[in-house]
């Protein structure tokens, strides 16, 4: 009488395995697509809604740039940079690569200018669009900060730090600049 273990495999099933393991993997690329899709329409939305009126004098221009954050974003989305973890959990580990060479990168590459304070703390200054950028990629780390907020955001800039959960301002004069030192 044979075990259960040493039972021989039908070809039938070992064929409805290996269907079974394209199906996963084919349901794994279809949740990654529809994750893609809607983070990049989210991100344009974003992006759109804080530039407000002037993206509508220069659609095109803006549109362009848009589109050249997206890719650095959809790029490090792919090494599991800033993808939510439900969905890393739904997919594996294993389905994203190359993070860790990516976050290392960035370290090298982040050429931001730092100021020291009065009490020998060194603030990096941002752009606005940098940190928006930075913060959708899921990668902003600082907790305090300034930002430069440009003449062309100072409206909306407490407002949309606000929704990224920093909710302290004070203003600070470097060079005859103001800049906003953002804490949460």
């Amino acid at each position: 009488m044979s075990s259960p273990k040493n039972k021989p495999v039908e070809k039938n099933t070992v064929k409805h395995l290996e269907i079974t393991k394209v199906e996963l993997v084919g349901e794994k690329l279809d949740a990654w697509q529809k994750y893609l899709m809607s983070s990049r329409s989210s991100y344009f939305a974003d992006r759109k809604n804080s530039l407000g009126n002037e993206y509508f004098v220069g659609r095109q221009s803006w549109d362009s740039v848009f589109e050249r954050e997206w890719a650095v974003i959809e790029e490090r989305m792919a090494a599991g940079i800033g993808v939510d973890e439900n969905l890393i959990l739904m997919l594996g580990e294993d389905f994203f690569s190359g993070g860790e060479e990516i976050l290392q990168e960035l370290e090298r590459d982040r050429d931001l200018e730092k100021i020291a304070t009065g009490q020998e703390e060194f603030l990096t200054i941002y752009t606005f669009e940098d940190f928006i950028m930075l913060s959708n990629q899921g990668i902003f780390r600082d907790e305090v900060f300034l930002i430069d907020p440009q003449r062309k955001w100072k409206k909306k800039v407490r407002e949309i730090l606000s929704q990224y959960g920093f909710n302290n301002f004070d203003r600070m004069m470097i060079e005859g600049e103001w800049y906003i030192v953002v804490t949460r």
